[in-house]
């Protein structure tokens, strides 16, 4: 009986142990993970189209009302825009671009300290600095445009 008992619990642990394994395998994990990652990076890709076509909108209502001499040059902005970030796009499914990014760290700065000031503005309704911070936005978007195409002559220059 002793022996029987021996047995018994050696072959419980031998299943525990078997089962264990095979549920923590890091095969079975990987494949639903990297799924759910491309998902979600497509959802926020998505999301960001999204907002862009809002920000767009946002931005052309605001000039319409605070500085009306503007919206041509914004629309100018925003359509140059658009094809360049369409041109990016397709050198890098040709594999014509390399890695890196095409905005640098002073523009991100810039851009960072505009729109802190932008959105006080807004949040406070201050109409004259909306009036003045629409203008530096707008050449500030230009500038980004710039560095779009520097990074697409660089691509034109490596074919």
């Amino acid at each position: 009986m002793k022996r029987f008992h021996h047995l018994f619990l050696l072959v419980q642990i031998v299943l525990l142990t078997t089962v264990a394994i095979t549920s923590l395998a890091p095969v079975q994990a990987e494949g639903p993970i990297e799924e759910e990652e491309q998902e979600c990076c497509q959802q926020d890709e998505q999301i960001k189209k999204e907002l862009k076509v809002h920000f767009d909108f946002y931005y052309e209502l605001l000039a319409e009302k605070y500085a009306p001499d503007e919206i041509e040059k914004w629309k100018d902005i925003r359509s140059e825009r658009d094809l360049l970030l369409k041109k990016l796009k397709e050198a890098k499914q040709k594999g014509e671009l390399e890695n890196g990014e095409a905005i640098d760290k002073e523009w991100i700065a810039k851009h960072k300290e505009i729109t802190d000031s932008f959105h006080t503005a807004i949040e406070k309704r201050d109409e004259e600095q909306v009036r003045l911070l629409l203008p530096k936005l707008f050449d500030h978007y230009r500038e980004l445009n710039n560095l779009y195409k520097k990074r697409l002559e660089l691509v034109n220059q490596s074919i």
